[in-house]
Order: structure tokens, then C-alpha cells, then sequence
């Protein structure tokens, strides 16, 4: 199987830097009691099929990668790659999740690994979805 690789130049690779950035505006979503709340209205990056978010700080311990599907579902994953743990992006249009980095490791919506160096699974977390709010269970 051929996988697709994001459109990156060496210094992205090298340093790992990520394409998904933060919501523009960051009080459009809040971290307790180990869970996550986004406002879809107030998050106009995630519009888009194939688009994605990264969540830090606020309380939140490791960064989630929250991704809108190719199949309108919405999902989130730890952002760390299990391999050098370097930060995610979507590659839309094929329903997967690639490190930053040279190694491209690449995995399938479920966490599971397709492709690279990396050394298991993603974790994936529980999404739900409630007319405009997205809660992710980081448990």
C-alpha cells in the first residue's frame, strides 16, 4: 500500500513542525475534569472535512489533535507521534494522521499504524458530539 506524504520541506521535517494550529480563538474551548468542550460555532478551522485543530494548554497535560474526518466524524488523538513524539497532521483526503517529522510515521483514523518508524498505536480518545460541542474524554 502507498501511503500519501504531506506536502513538507526538510526544515519542516527536521524540526518537526507541525501545519495544524491552535483555534484562533482560544476561549472557544475549555479543559476540566479531565475532559475537553469546543464550540464548533466558535472554531471556524474545523468547517472543512479533512481540517484539524491542536489543543494545548488550559490545564490540558498532553496536546490532543482534534481532527474533522473526511467522513464528517469528528476524532482526537494525543498529539505525540509514538515515535520521537513530534506533533501531528491530518493529511486530508485519505483518512489518515502523519508525524511532522522525517519519519512519516502514518496512522489510520483508529490509532493504528500504516506506515514508519513509529513504535505502536496513537491513543485515540472518546468524542462526543452534542448539536455544536465536541466533548473529548482524555481518560
Amino acid at each position: 500500500m502507498s501511503v500519501q506524504k504531506l506536502d513538507r520541506n526538510i526544515f519542516q521535517r527536521l524540526f518537526g513542525l507541525c501545519a495544524t494550529r491552535k483555534p484562533s480563538r482560544q476561549e472557544a474551548w475549555d479543559a476540566s475534569e479531565g475532559k475537553i468542550t469546543l464550540d464548533l460555532k466558535a472554531v471556524p478551522e474545523l468547517n472543512s472535512k479533512g481540517s484539524a485543530v491542536r489543543i494545548d494548554g488550559k490545564g490540558v497535560k498532553v496536546p490532543v489533535l482534534v481532527v474533522h474526518g473526511d467522513d464528517g466524524e469528528y476524532r482526537a488523538f494525543q498529539n505525540r507521534c509514538t515515535h520521537g513524539k513530534r506533533a501531528l497532521d491530518p493529511v486530508p483526503g485519505t483518512n489518515t494522521i502523519q508525524c511532522c517529522s522525517v519519519g512519516t510515521s502514518t496512522f489510520s483514523y483508529d490509532g493504528s499504524l500504516i506506515e514508519g518508524p513509529a513504535k505502536g498505536p496513537l491513543t485515540v480518545y472518546r468524542v462526543d458530539q452534542a448539536g455544536e460541542t465536541l466533548t473529548i474524554t482524555l481518560k
